[in-house]
């Protein structure tokens, strides 16, 4: 039954961020802070990062896709800098109009006027197709 199984599939999904923020619940504040610092980010950035779950930079994944950027050439090539991206997409306010525009406009250069990752995935883009400068 249709129904059953997305109400399965959101009880896993929930179950797996209750887990994450338990998990790291169950670390005192100086390894919070310790492993925070080893991600380049505050304590209060990794918690919040941590309640949005596994699954907040896949429209980063997708965006990357639409424009012709790979992630493994990412992460070979510029060390940081995509986990900085899944970042900063993770934490983004406008999900719901990108998951909109990847869907029904995914060529259309508007993303760019509202994605906090457009500078560095054009610049990405360039590198990665040979058109710097």
């Amino acid at each position: 039954m249709p129904g059953t199984t997305a109400v399965g599939a959101l009880l896993s999904h929930l179950r797996e961020r209750w887990a994450a923020r338990n998990e790291l619940s169950g670390l005192d504040e100086r390894e919070v802070d310790s492993l925070a610092r080893d991600l380049g980010m505050t304590a209060k950035d990794l918690e919040s990062l941590v309640e949005k779950g596994p699954d907040a930079a896949n429209l980063l994944y997708e965006r990357m896709q639409a424009i012709g950027v790979s992630k493994d050439a990412v992460e070979k090539g510029a060390y940081g800098v995509m986990r900085d991206l899944e970042r900063t997409c993770a934490c983004c306010n406008d999900k719901g109009i990108c998951e909109k525009d990847l869907r029904m406009h995914p060529k259309d250069p508007l993303w760019k006027s509202y994605c906090p990752n457009a500078f560095t995935l054009d610049d990405l883009k360039k590198l990665t197709s040979g058109n710097v400068g």
